[in-house]
This record gives C-alpha cells, structure tokens and sequence, in this order.
C-alpha cells in the first residue's frame, strides 16, 4: 500500500506491507496506526469524505467501493484530498 501526504506522516512511512482480501479488510488493519486509522475512517463505517483509494490506479468507486477484492501484488493508494477555498 501506498500514503501520500498527511496520510505518511501519520503511519511514520510512504510504503506499507498489509495483507487484506479486500479493501475494508485492509482499512481495518490499519488499526495498527490509530491517527491513521482514525483520519482514513473517519466517524461512521466508511470512509472520511475526503479519503481517495484507488487499487492499481483505479477508483475504488468504479469498482466494488470497500468490497473490491485485492490480490496479491496489487498496488493500493491512499490519499486525503486537499481542499481549497
């Protein structure tokens, strides 16, 4: 798994090595992380609104969302959107 951003300040690296089966299995492991955990999640069960996550450069939102299957290899993105005003 790939962080950018804030998002690799708060795991403390740019690169993970987690094993999920799909998306939300992964989200869920990174409890391993609280402050990233806690900034990916959000309040609620998905996700914070502003959290993209793309698998091999696809939108999860084109695929199955949280459900998207992973295999092994895969390449997944996380990433906050920063917003102007």
């Amino acid at each position: 798994m790939v962080l950018e951003g804030v998002l690799t300040y708060l795991a403390g690296r740019r690169e993970l090595e987690v094993e999920a089966s799909t998306v939300r299995e992964l989200v869920e492991r990174l409890r391993e992380f609280p402050k990233l955990y806690q900034r990916v999640r959000g309040r609620g069960d998905g996700l914070s609104p502003d959290i993209y996550i793309a698998v091999n450069d696809v939108d999860i939102r084109l695929l199955s969302g949280l459900d998207t299957q992973l295999r092994e290899g895969d390449v997944v993105l996380i990433l906050a959107y920063i917003h102007g005003g």
